[in-house]
């Protein structure tokens, strides 16, 4: 496995929820915080809530960097949720963000429902 190029903690800032076309409920969570070496980051989970109850699904991530030392990025990404046994806690895995610059990045964290945080680790995609 490949060795992380950043950790990252953000804090919950707001939730909408929408209706899709199909009718599932979406659940839009706002993040934002800081990313070792990759500065302010803010972004969106969404989430549809197709099945009550349900234990893991999918979501994705849409967001924006503003590094110290380069131009901002915006990214995107679809991944998967999984809840941790026992707590209101998800696993978040985001195999591929798309970086606006080229680059792609792994995203493994850990999203708090009780303490309203995303934590977690980046790592580097080679094609």
């Amino acid at each position: 496995m490949a060795d992380s190029v950043g950790a990252f903690a953000l804090n919950h800032t707001g939730s909408a929820h929408m209706r899709s076309e199909d009718g599932v409920v979406v659940a839009h969570a706002s993040y934002e915080g800081l990313g070792n070496g990759h500065g302010t980051i803010m972004g969106t989970l969404a989430f549809p809530l197709a099945e009550n109850g349900a234990s893991s699904g999918v979501c994705t991530w849409t967001g924006q960097t503003f590094p110290l030392d380069a131009p901002w990025t915006s990214s995107t990404g679809d991944g998967t949720w999984e809840q941790i046994e026992g707590r209101y806690a998800w696993k978040i895995h985001i195999p591929v963000l798309e970086i606006s610059d080229g680059n792609k990045l792994r995203s493994e964290g850990e999203l708090d429902l009780v303490a309203r945080t995303f934590k977690g680790q980046l790592f580097e995609v080679s094609d």
